[in-house]
């Protein structure tokens, strides 16, 4: 967990820079696109349609190689997932990505509806498939698939 995200993530970078992680899972939530007023090209996920995966954001571009990594165990144990931009924003993966040499980076999201505000909902459902892709994404990685993320 991390501090001061939305303040120039801050506490992502004391992190990174005290672990020094060879590969980083974020977790985060992600504008769910099903709300009056919201174009689709604006937020492409929706609630209760599984978890997300940021593609890209202002602040990174996840690794490609750990990217299909997440989306290979997700059809394997048929979890679905949204895939879904965010040019306006960013997230801790921002800063954890070029800690040192560079860090394997990718974001997992959970559609959220009125982010940032009192009144946030999202899907039980989602969240656990998210918690269920994490877990398995875990058991997969060894160091060999984590020295794969940086084979040029």
């Amino acid at each position: 967990a991390t501090v001061q995200e939305e303040v120039g993530l801050r506490g992502a970078q004391t992190i990174a820079q005290t672990v020094n992680p060879d590969v980083a899972i974020v977790l985060e939530v992600d504008i769910a696109g099903d709300v009056p007023g919201i174009k689709p090209h604006e937020a492409a996920t929706k609630m209760g349609k599984g978890p997300g995966m940021i593609t890209y954001d202002r602040s990174m571009i996840p690794n490609q190689g750990l990217k299909e990594f997440v989306l290979d165990i997700a059809s394997q144990v048929q979890i679905p997932i949204q895939l879904s931009q965010m040019a306006g924003g960013g997230t801790d993966a921002g800063r954890i990505h070029v800690n040192s040499s560079g860090c394997p980076s990718v974001v997992l999201t959970v559609p959220t509806r009125h982010i940032h505000s009192h009144i946030g909902l999202l899907s039980l459902k989602d969240t656990e498939n998210m918690i269920k892709l994490l877990v398995e994404l875990l058991k997969k990685l060894d160091w060999n698939t984590v020295n794969s993320f940086s084979e040029l």
